[in-house]
């Protein structure tokens, strides 16, 4: 089992907290704040391809927006990311690392979404996080692996490796 220092045990809280900030942003924002939450070289891999840094970052989640409001009902698409059984590593002096399983219900339109049979994605992730010169953790890297995919042609699209 991992041992933690009290100074590790905080960065684990602040590393989880700054996951769980992730998630809310994208289930509320449509992952519009989620650059400023990554370090300017992220890596931040989605079905497959790079997105490196905080522009490419923002004009993927940009452009995922534009066909929410295009190809979705009403122009909404409702989500929810459950973040769970997180694994938190550090490999070295102001780097961290976390393991975790993402579950994710969606659908298209305004909540409530009805006649969900299941979760639309389950995914391992995995992040890596740097410690900024101002002292705070940010994203350094971002990927995931589908487990279990449910039939949701839109998230499909953006999230299977071809």
């Amino acid at each position: 089992m991992p041992r933690f220092t009290a100074e590790t045990a905080i960065a684990a809280l602040e590393i989880e907290q700054l996951v769980i900030e992730w998630g809310y942003d994208l289930d509320l924002n449509g992952g519009m704040n989620v650059a400023p939450l990554c370090t300017d070289d992220c890596h931040y891999l989605v079905g497959g391809t790079l997105h490196q840094g905080h522009g490419p970052i923002t004009a993927f989640y940009t452009a995922r927006n534009e066909r929410v409001a295009t190809q979705q009902k009403d122009g909404v698409r409702t989500q929810r990311h459950t973040i769970t059984n997180m694994r938190i590593q550090f490999p070295a002096a102001d780097h961290g690392s976390a393991q975790f399983m993402l579950v994710n219900y969606s659908g298209e339109g305004k909540a409530p979404i009805l006649n969900l049979v299941g979760p639309t994605i389950v995914a391992d992730c995995r992040m890596e996080f740097r410690r900024d010169a101002d002292g705070e953790w940010r994203i350094s890297l971002f990927d995931s692996t589908p487990m279990f995919i449910g039939n949701d042609p839109f998230l499909n699209a953006a999230v299977v490796r071809k």
